[in-house]
This record gives structure tokens, sequence and C-alpha cells, in this order.
């Protein structure tokens, strides 16, 4: 079974205003958990540890963020049980899912690509071994494409989803629907979603610099975008035409 563990991770023990709320949410729902909140510097302590072998390459990355991603697989190969970013609101317990070896769902934007908001997972599942002794191969992964292209295939959702297409067959494993996830929520309607049957989604991207303001400017306005680029370009056609129509008279 899976163990009745709650990971969270957080810079320090105060955890933000905006998300106390939601951490108290799935304390209250799952009482019979266990809670840890984990910080930098008592994640570091555990690399150290207990994963001696990988505790340079955890402080050589270079955004916390990866460091808080690859901990993920570290503490849940460890020990088991369920990690939850903080910007996520619990409205049903989670013994229902205690039965299976892992527990995954889909990103809320992406539905083809699993998120590394939430696991569920017994300890020393196979495939999280497979994804800690990748870690070290995809360090470099898209390092000049910018923070968020480098995180999301480094230790994010997209060097999650390579692992996953890569290792095969996963067995007794559960994705959550939709609905059972995240339900509404996306990037672009956070704090007015109404969620789904297990989590509702918050306010969150902490680690969110520029480029990840973009490309989710880009993502949830890309309708708007896409029409007022083709009104551009007819725009450029008709001038265009217009201008050649004009030379023709002249001549």
């Amino acid at each position: 079974m899976i163990p009745k563990i709650i990971h969270q991770t957080w810079k320090t023990k105060d955890i933000p205003d905006n998300w106390k709320n939601a951490v108290d949410s799935c304390k209250k729902i799952n009482e019979d958990f266990q809670y840890i909140l984990w910080t930098h510097e008592t994640m570091n302590i555990f690399v150290k540890n207990n994963y001696p072998h990988f505790h340079k390459i955890y402080e050589s990355y270079k955004y916390d963020i990866q460091r808080c991603d690859a901990f993920r697989y570290l503490v849940l190969y460890k020990y088991g049980g369920v990690y939850l970013d903080l910007d996520t609101v619990c409205n049903t317990n989670l013994n229902n899912f205690l039965n299976y070896d892992l527990v995954l769902a889909h990103q809320t934007n992406i539905k083809s690509s699993f998120t590394n908001a939430f696991f569920m997972v017994i300890s020393n599942h196979p495939f999280f071994k497979y994804c800690i002794d990748n870690l070290s191969d995809n360090i470099n992964n898209y390092q000049h494409f910018g923070k968020h292209l480098h995180v999301m295939n480094s230790t994010g959702p997209f060097f999650l989803n390579k692992m996953i297409k890569n290792y095969g067959k996963i067995n007794n494993t559960y994705v959550l629907t939709k609905k059972e996830y995240a339900g509404d929520c996306n990037s672009c309607n956070l704090n007015i979603c109404k969620g789904g049957q297990y989590f509702t989604h918050i306010q969150g991207k902490s680690w969110h610099e520029m480029d990840s303001t973009i490309y989710n400017y880009v993502y949830c306005h890309r309708e708007s975008i896409i029409e007022g680029l083709i009104c551009v370009i007819i725009i450029l056609l008709l001038l265009k035409n217009r201008h050649k129509l004009f030379i023709r008279l002249l001549n």
C-alpha cells in the first residue's frame, strides 16, 4: 500500500498566507495521514544523508525549483506517500488510491502531459528509481532556452513525460481523470475555477519569471492572438495588392 504520508516543500517553515488554507485543507481532509513540510535546509540534509552520490548534482542545479523537483523523486522513492504542490486545495480524502503502486495526473493545461505537482507512490518504486538514475543525464536540457523550458525539461513535467515514455508499461498505476484531478482549473482561471473531485488549484507560479509569464499569456490568449495574426496577414496582403494595382495604373 501507499504510505499515508503527505510531503510538501517550501523555502522555510513559514508557508505564505495565500497557501495556508490550501495546506490546512489537505491536513484536515486527510487527518489520518502524517504531514511533513520539507524546507530547503531539511531537503539538502536529506539528500546529503540518503543520496550522497547525487548530492553534488543536487547542489549544482541552477534554480531552487530544480532541486525541489528532483527532491520529489528522491523522498518518495525513500518513503513513499503523497506529494502535493502548496497551491493545491484538497477536496476529498485520498484513501481510495492507497492500493495502487503509483497514482498520476495529467497537467491542467496540456492533456497529454503528466504533472509533477501531484504523486502518490509506494516506496522503492522502480519507476522512481529510473527517474532518479536519469536526472544527471538531463541536467543541461534546454539550458540555453530560458529558465522555463530549462526547468520543465531538466526536472519538471517534460522530464517526467520523457521518463514515462522511455520506461514503458508501469504496473498497477492509476491516472486521475480531469474531473477527478483539477476539473475546470488551468493556468488561465486559477482562483476562480471550481476544481475537481479531489483537488482545486489556486494561484501558484512561485518560480515563474518573465519567460513563464509570456508562455502563459500566449497559451491563455492563443485564440485572440491567432485571430489578430490572421487579420494582420490579410491587411498586409491587401496593402501589397493595392500597391501593385497602383503601380499598374501608373504604367
